[in-house]
């Protein structure tokens, strides 16, 4: 193409436009025709993708604003839109508008942008032939943040630029690609350029930084000679959209992230295909003690022989075992995967976060931002203090317990972790620490009283009381209300440990569930939906006493989890997650022990209902012996669950509890005929 065309030839200018829909695009285009100046006219390409969950009432406001743009302003000759059925993420948009753009020079806007100073296009299209360059960048607020274009070293002017041009240096951290923020491009060069660039680097990537992948690549960033105007003339509308609506940058299409449609199995109830499981174990015994990192996923605690010992991937609710056998999946991660497996919401933002470091020298403004939310999701909390698992959250805790009191002793009901402080009297903990905590188990109505009667016998010697509900029955307020008034009474701090049911009875777990405020709270497990997080909130006048404490961990601010944590909780506070999870759990607690009751046996599965527990028989063993020829025979029809308590997550689907139940009244009546029939297996009424 003559290189006079593109500044004389063809007056007409494509502005390509990506757009979800919202009405940020008005402002975005009502603003450049105000500001922008050009003596020829514009031909205006849009697609619309469905991102966001944009209401329909605001795409429609911006789809009549688009019809009527050629009367808003006698320079727009054509707006062709394309309305997409579906979305198909950032790559996809710009290669539909780059098919349909004809113009030799265009000018490129997203639907995010406003313009604030004047920008004369006719003078930058003489420019861009001028100096040879494939792209002006109309500078922004998002580029030149942090000062970009003020520091020494980075930015020099461009020689005979009566624009007064500036060109950004090897130092700047924008010098090396093609920016998508607006721009005016000499279309023979920029188009195939980015087509190249995203057709040849990770889909799941930043599109900007694929960019800029490719250009270093192939060493043609001097070629392109990117130049940028030398005041700032725009301002970015998108993230303070984002962040009002708690939603992240759609760089990938969300039908691509999302998880499989959790398949039903079929297999019938012949025995699982074991030996890569069988290969690993094997491997395992000679270089991971105890064969695997947790003892809640050691194979004697579901079925060993008879039961996947490795897992290769999950997706929604379903989990593919290391010899390639799909299962629904009621173990979840021990709780952790509480969104599912692979959630959309959660892989988006690790994918968008992987580009920038995952571990700083510095702590991040996502450590603040994080912090804000989680406290806003707590009712009580005023601070949050993150770590890495809820053992360390919960000796945290005892630490600033003590730290505040000036007291030692700590009793404990439930199991809070392997830390010495914890654990109470186990091989390897020293007798003294052993000594200064006292540990009780609430497996029956009486032991509440107990346990209670020893809080208060206590007086005030007491740093701590340390909850964790059991699973196989249900707290209840009284017991509660009580707990925080005896510790009112002698002075010790109320730990309440919500690591299992934070975020599953409610965000601040069984203390929020039955109204009743811990002074420090313990959080971990779907804190993140599956990353390793954990955090200790409570109110500032106690959490502020962690300044004063060495409690560090050089993990706590590890950035994909937390920012994991920021997308879960948006999650859990935009759909009906805790509705879903208890009516599922509910549905399936009944269905199996009406199933049970068919049989002659008393329920068998007890607890909260978005953690459903199994429950043979109160002595151990018996309970031990019974759940594991139940939990192979699930396992044999294609539903994982553990011998005690089990998760529904967000992804399970009421067809799947369905096939569920159907497949435990094979297995519980499988397992009568193999007791001989006999009847009072499961737990009296």
């Amino acid at each position: 193409m003559p290189q006079q065309g593109i500044a004389h030839g063809h007056p007409i200018v494509d502005i390509t436009t990506t757009s979800v829909g919202r009405a940020t695009l008005i402002t975005t285009f009502r603003s450049f025709l105000r500001q922008v100046s050009h003596s020829g006219g514009y031909r205006v390409l849009v697609t619309i993708d469905p991102a966001y969950d944009v209401p329909e009432s605001e795409t429609e406001e911006v789809l009549e604003f688009l019809a009527s743009l050629r009367e808003e302003d006698p320079r727009v000759r054509e707006v062709v839109v394309d309305r997409l059925p579906r979305q198909v993420g950032l790559q996809g948009a710009l290669g539909i508008l780059l098919a349909r753009t004809t113009s030799a020079v265009g000018v490129h806007l997203e639907d995010d942008w406003e313009f604030t100073a004047p920008v004369d296009l006719d003078l930058l299209m003489e420019e861009l032939e001028r100096h040879d360059s494939t792209q002006i960048v109309m500078t922004n607020s998002h580029v030149a943040r942090g000062g970009t274009f003020e520091r020494d070293g980075e930015v020099t002017p461009v020689p005979g630029s009566r624009a007064g041009l500036l060109r950004l240096t090897s130092a700047s951290w924008a010098a090396h690609y093609l920016p998508l923020c607006p721009h005016l491009h000499r279309t023979d060069r920029w188009a195939p350029t980015i087509a190249r660039a995203l057709a040849l680097t990770d889909p799941l990537g930043c599109p900007d930084e694929r960019v800029r992948e490719r250009l270093v690549a192939e060493q043609a960033t001097s070629r392109h000679s990117v130049l940028w105007t030398p005041r700032i003339v725009a301002r970015d509308l998108g993230r303070e959209w984002l962040e009002k609506r708690g939603r992240y940058k759609a760089i990938t299409p969300s039908h691509s992230l999302a998880p499989q449609e959790s398949p039903l199995p079929g297999r019938g109830d012949g025995p699982l295909e074991l030996s890569r499981s069988a290969s690993l174990l094997a491997r395992a015994e000679a270089v991971v003690p105890g064969i695997t990192q947790t003892f809640q996923k050691r194979p004697e605690n579901f079925a060993p022989g008879d039961f996947p010992a490795y897992a290769e991937r999950g997706s929604g609710a379903v989990l593919w075992d290391a010899d390639g056998q799909g299962y629904v999946d009621f173990v979840m991660a021990l709780g952790a995967a509480s969104l599912g497996y692979d959630h959309p919401a959660v892989s988006n933002v690790l994918r968008e976060r992987l580009g920038r470091g995952t571990l700083l020298s510095l702590p991040a403004p996502t450590e603040v931002s994080a912090a804000e939310e989680l406290t806003a999701a707590v009712p009580g909390a005023e601070m949050a203090r993150f770590f890495k698992t809820g053992a360390e959250a919960c000796a945290a805790a005892v630490r600033l317990a003590r730290h505040r009191t000036g007291r030692d002793k700590v009793v404990m009901a439930g199991y809070h972790g392997w830390h010495d402080q914890l654990i109470g009297r186990s091989p390897g903990v020293p007798r003294a620490v052993a000594a200064l905590g006292e540990r009780h188990a609430l497996d029956r109505p009486q032991d509440d009283e107990a346990f209670l009667a020893a809080v208060d016998g206590q007086g005030r010697t007491v740093a701590a009381v340390v909850l964790s509900t059991p699973y196989h029955r249900r707290l209840d307020e009284e017991f509660l209300v009580r707990l925080r008034e005896s510790c009112d009474r002698t002075g010790a701090l109320l730990v309440l440990d919500e690591i299992v049911t934070g975020f599953r009875l409610a965000p601040g777990g069984l203390g929020e569930h039955l109204g009743v405020r811990g002074d420090l709270v313990c959080l971990s497990k779907g804190l993140a939906a599956g990353l390793p997080l954990a955090a200790v909130v409570g109110p500032r006048a106690i959490m502020a006493s962690f300044a004063e404490l060495r409690v560090s961990t050089t993990f706590g601010g590890e950035l994909l989890s937390l920012e994991a944590m920021r997308a879960a909780l948006r999650e859990y506070a935009r759909d009906d997650y805790y509705g879903h999870i208890g009516r599922l759990g509910r549905r399936l607690r009944e269905g199996i022990n009406a199933q049970a009751h068919g049989l002659g046996l008393g329920p068998v599965v007890v607890g909260y209902d978005p953690m459903p527990c199994l429950r043979f028989a109160d002595d151990p063993a018996l309970h031990a012996r019974r759940a594991r020829g139940f939990v192979a025979g699930m396992a044999r029809r294609g539903f994982l669950m553990r011998r005690d308590v089990n998760f529904v997550s967000a992804a399970h689907t009421a067809a799947q509890i369905d096939a569920a139940l159907e497949a435990a009244g094979e297995a519980l009546a499988e397992g009568m005929a193999e007791s001989g029939g006999r009847r009072g297996a499961g737990r009296d009424a």
